[in-house]
This record gives structure tokens, sequence and C-alpha cells, in this order.
């Protein structure tokens, strides 16, 4: 018997076609033998780095356990997909470079080789960017990271609290992670983020506003604060380890949204995201705002002219593919140009900022079916305009935030999950 379709499911098949009509093909295909990407003249690059010496039950990301014997061989595969992509890309202009994981300090000369290889092969233009663990970080590292040109620096803290660390199932103590956001300030580095957790099990918004108060207090210029399942979890995550952990509820994740919001402005920290607030003239640090990319490692994505391409998420597979020197892209969706524009928009409201003036050339016919949409949502007290920009307000933000719960990261569930089963998915629809 054919399993039901989800309610969720149903609906937002209706607004997909409502929205980009019925010439999008909503599904990734195995691509064609001897595929290539379509030409890219400027695009950012993704190194992922799947090391953990302690895999946290509640992320998604493909990773594996730190053995200090496999470093070579990723490395070696590495190089070899940058060498793959320079090769089919052409010598592009890298605008910028973000490294994650995993826990990327784990491999820190890795990363270093191929980022040297990046910069060899590519034109590199923008910053380099990094995330870290408290409990992976001391002074020799992050003397290698400025030695290695990092300029934005991110540090996966979640809490400041012992209580709240051992629910969702960190290794590391309250003092480690001021120990190390410590470090990171005073190292000079362009921009500092620390990632916070809210609306975890019995935290409070005072909890909520301690933590936020440390972070700022201890030099970080960016704090990104996101709940507990703001990551498609419950599919691919081991949150499932964690019994008493529950999606918190709409009224607890409203009330310490809205003390969020009004931290940052008893602070003098501006929204840059639906959960980023950053203080100063700095460059903002960002994980996923990009007009594009080439995504290097085992699961990591692409975002082309044209379409979306995946890597096998299977570490071994990737790792054989990559150093036989072809393709390690296991999927592929190409977008049409009422989906790209539509993307467009969806990033542009994930920045809570949408550029008026760029909208007739990006969605097109679609641009004036906006602008009303929008004029709705300021009527509504969910968005102002100014010196043509519209601003999502704290209200907006929230209720974009519901949305990408529980509609757009049901697509990501669906992805993770089938990737995760097979190597080479032969497709995989959304």
């Amino acid at each position: 018997m054919a399993r039901p379709i989800p309610l969720r499911r149903l609906a937002t098949g209706l607004v997909r076609r409502v929205l980009v009509g019925p010439g999008q093909r909503w599904q990734f295909d195995a691509p064609p033998r001897g595929w290539m990407p379509p030409p890219i003249e400027r695009t950012s690059l993704y190194l992922h780095v799947p090391f953990c010496r302690h895999a946290c039950p509640y992320c998604p990301y493909t990773k594996i356990r730190y053995d200090e014997a496999l470093l070579d061989g990723f490395t070696n595969a590495a190089l070899s997909e940058v060498d793959w992509w320079a090769h089919a890309a052409g010598p592009c202009e890298i605008t910028s470079v973000y490294v994650g994981g995993g826990t990327p300090t784990l491999a820190l000369e890795s990363v270093a080789r191929v980022v040297d290889r990046v910069r060899s092969r590519f034109k590199v233009s923008g910053d380099l960017a990094i995330e870290t663990s408290p409990a992976d970080l001391d002074e020799a590292a992050v003397s290698r990271l400025k030695q290695m040109g990092v300029a934005l620096v991110s540090l996966g803290v979640q809490s400041f609290q012992d209580a709240h660390l051992k629910a969702i199932g960190r290794s590391y103590g309250p003092r480690t992670a001021e120990d190390a956001l410590g470090l990171l300030a005073s190292a000079g580095f362009a921009s500092v983020n620390t990632d916070l957790m809210f609306a975890l099990p019995g935290q409070s918004a005072a909890d909520l506003v301690a933590d936020l108060d440390r972070a700022a207090d201890l030099g970080a210029n960016q704090v990104t604060a996101y709940p507990l399942f703001t990551f498609p979890y419950t599919p691919v995550g081991r949150y499932l380890r964690l019994h008493d952990v529950r999606l918190p509820n709409f009224r607890a994740r409203h009330a310490q949204y809205r003390e969020l919001c009004q931290w940052g402005a008893r602070r003098g920290f501006e929204r840059v995201s639906v959960w980023g607030f950053k203080k100063g003239s700095g460059p903002r640090y960002s994980s996923v705002t990009r007009a594009g990319y080439i995504g290097i490692g085992p699961g990591a994505g692409s975002h082309l002219p044209g379409g979306f391409a995946f890597n096998s998420f299977d570490y071994a597979t990737w790792l054989q593919a990559a150093r036989d020197g072809g393709a390690a892209v296991a999927l592929w969706m190409p977008f049409s140009p009422e989906l790209a524009g539509w993307w467009w928009l969806y990033w542009r409201l994930y920045d809570t900022r949408i550029p008026l003036d760029e909208l007739g050339d990006t969605l097109m016919r679609d641009a004036s079916w906006v602008r009303s949409w929008l004029r709705l949502g300021e009527l509504a007290g969910l968005a102002s305009q100014r010196n043509g920009t519209m601003t999502l307000t704290d209200a907006g933000a929230f209720w974009l935030h519901l949305a990408q719960n529980y509609f757009a990261l049901d697509y990501v569930n669906t992805l993770w999950r089938a990737a995760r089963r097979q190597p080479w998915p032969a497709a995989v629809s959304l």
C-alpha cells in the first residue's frame, strides 16, 4: 500500500507550483556520464572537513570520527577535487572561501594545503572563513589560523551553561568555551562569531540573555542564535539519543526570539540575518548567504549557474571518486530561471533585507507579484521600507523562521535521508 503524502508536502507542492510554475522538475538525478558543470565566471568555494572528536547528537552533516591516519587520504582527495573543478570551471574568480565541518581545526595542515591549492588554481579575491569548536582550539591553533590568512572565524559554543551543554551532548564545559572565545577575540580577526542555541530544554529567557551577554563581554562582534531544531535532525541526526529533548513549543521559541531581538537592540547589535546579530563595521560572518559556490568534500553542495549539485555523502565513496581524478558529484538538479529568481529571494529574506530595485532583473515576470506581497507584509507589520530596501521586522523574521522550519527544511530532510542511504542515489524527488 502506498504511503499517504503528508499534508505539509501537499501544501508546499501547491505553493511551489503556483510560484515557480510547472516547468521546474523537482528532482535530483544522478548526473549523466561525463557530466561537467556549466561555465562559471565568479563564485565562492566551500570546503567540508568531516572530522570530529565527538559526534554531537544534533548535527546532521557528513562526519567521521577523527583519526590522524586519515588526514593524508583526505588531503590528497580534496586536492584532486580542487584540480578537477579548476579544470572543469576554468580559473574563475573565488569571492570567498568557507571551511566548515566537522571540526576543521582538527585538520589545519590539511586545510592549509587545500586552501593553498585553491589560491594557486583560482583567482581568490575574498576572505577566508572557518568554523571551530571550543574543545579543539588553543593558542597554537589560533596562531596557525592567522598564518593561513583566516579573516572570519566562528566558534560553536551553543551555551556557556553546563546544564545546557550536557543536555545537547557537548563534551566541554563553560570554562573551555570562555577560554576559546577569549583567545579568538584577542587575536585580531576581522569577525568573531559565536554560535548559541535558544529554546533548549529547561532554558529560560534569562539563561539566553546571560549567554548572549557572556559572548559579547568576551569579545564576540557577532552572535548567531538559533533553536535546537533549526536543522533537519529527525531523519538524519543522532538526537534521538537525547531522550529528554523535544521540539520547543511555539510559545517558548517566540518569547526567546523576541528576547534575542531586544537584547540586540540594547547591546548595539544589528540584525544581519534571521539568526545573526552583528556589532560594528566589520564584515558579517555567514555560512550560507552566497550567490554561488563550488563544494569540495564529502556531502558538499555546489550552487552553480543553472542548478545545484551534491557530492556523495558517503566518505569512502567520495574519497575514491576524488582520488581517481573525476567528479565526486552524485546528484544534480537544473534550475529553471523562475526557480533561480525565487531562490535569490529566499536568501534575501534570510538576510532580512530585500533590495527592491533588484526584483525586476531577478524575478522578471514575478517581480510585480512579489512587490504586492511585500507591501501586504509591510501593512501587516512584518516588514518596513526605507531607501529602496524592504527590511523584515522582528515579527517578520520570526514568522520566516517558522516557515523555514516547517516547509523548506522538509526538502532538506528528504535529500539528506536519501543521500545517506545510498552513496550514488539514482534519483531523489523533493
